[in-house]
């Protein structure tokens, strides 16, 4: 799993160090840790079902990053949270996707950790019963 969160943390624009006294790779074993032993928890399971690997992936992620602000090593700042588009238009229809220009990076970087963070939801189908 520790390849797959920094491909996924490659793509979403951050950066590792990978200087030696750097504390992000103990930050991300740590996550992953944590994340895999709340989903196992949670499901009753010994390990991650497959369908719930790309959710985990996500929570380690949202976990990795937020314990990076917690701890004032991440500047909310430089990350971009610029979406794609704003508008299309093709022929005569045109979309207008709402986005609202006033949010503070702060707020974005927010919801964005309460999109990746997921919730129990989405353990349901895989939660086994233990005595």
């Amino acid at each position: 799993m520790y390849i797959d969160v920094v491909l996924r943390l490659s793509a979403l624009g951050v950066a590792l160090s990978s200087a030696p006294s750097s504390s992000d790779d103990m930050l991300l074993k740590h996550a992953i840790d944590k994340v895999t032993s709340h989903i196992k928890n949670q499901t009753n399971l010994l390990s991650i079902p497959k369908g719930l690997k790309e959710i985990a992936i996500d929570m380690v992620v949202g976990e990795f990053l937020l314990t990076k602000k917690a701890m004032n090593l991440l500047d909310v700042e430089t990350l971009n949270f610029e979406v794609v588009a704003k508008q299309v238009q093709d022929g005569d229809t045109n979309t207008v996707f709402a986005v609202e220009t006033s949010t503070t990076p702060e707020a974005q970087f927010n919801a964005f950790m309460a999109y990746l963070r997921h919730n129990e939801v989405d353990f349901v189908h895989y939660r086994v019963l233990s005595w």
